[in-house]
């Protein structure tokens, strides 16, 4: 059980435990627990979208549009509900849930984005790569101040998370100093 201290430059949770002093990335320890809820609640019951009160449209060059009718199937399967709107204009009418709060232009053009990067044999699926972005944009960010409670609750939920030490790219989540090495730092121990 790790007991908050504080957090460090707004990105970083100091946290103590037993085995010594805990740097947690709040991004990507937040990240991590995004990706495994929705992945969980999507294998119980699938996307749970979040319809816009405004559709917005967004405008896409002919790669970009190209790139998204390739993969609006799969795009639909998570929870967007995106339609053509003329040539090369689209119109979002629904979202994941989990980016509820966000901006969905900017989430779809990132998407978009990672899937330019192609998807070589033996890659991840498009599926896949669409939920680690989803879950990217709608983790809190690295700048952002947490509260107490709010950096307590992330370690808490992370303590039972599946895979704590890595977001879902494979970045760390966490960097442990045990208690030994800090003595050593500090010439304690020889």
């Amino acid at each position: 059980m790790l007991r908050v201290i504080g957090q460090v430059a707004a990105s970083y949770i100091v946290a103590e435990g037993p085995a010594g002093l805990y740097l947690v990335d709040q991004h990507a320890a937040h990240e991590r627990l995004l990706y495994e809820q929705f992945m969980e609640a999507f294998e119980r019951q699938g996307a749970v979208a979040q319809q816009a009160l405004a559709a917005q449209t967004i405008q896409l060059g002919v790669e970009e549009a190209h790139l998204l009718m390739a993969n609006i199937e799969g795009l639909r399967t998570l929870g967007f509900d995106i339609e053509p709107f003329g040539s090369n204009t689209y119109v979002v009418r629904s979202v994941p849930a989990i980016l509820s709060d966000k901006e969905p232009i900017g989430v779809i053009q990132g998407i978009l984005e990672d899937l330019s990067k192609g998807n070589k044999p033996g890659q991840e699926r498009i599926e896949d790569k669409i939920v680690k972005r989803v879950c990217k944009s709608a983790a809190v960010k690295a700048g952002q101040i947490l509260s107490l409670e709010q950096m307590q609750g992330l370690l808490r939920q992370l303590e039972r998370a599946q895979s704590p030490l890595t977001c879902p790219h494979g970045r760390p989540t966490l960097i442990h100093l045990s208690s030994e090495r800090l003595e050593r730092e500090f010439g304690r121990l020889v």
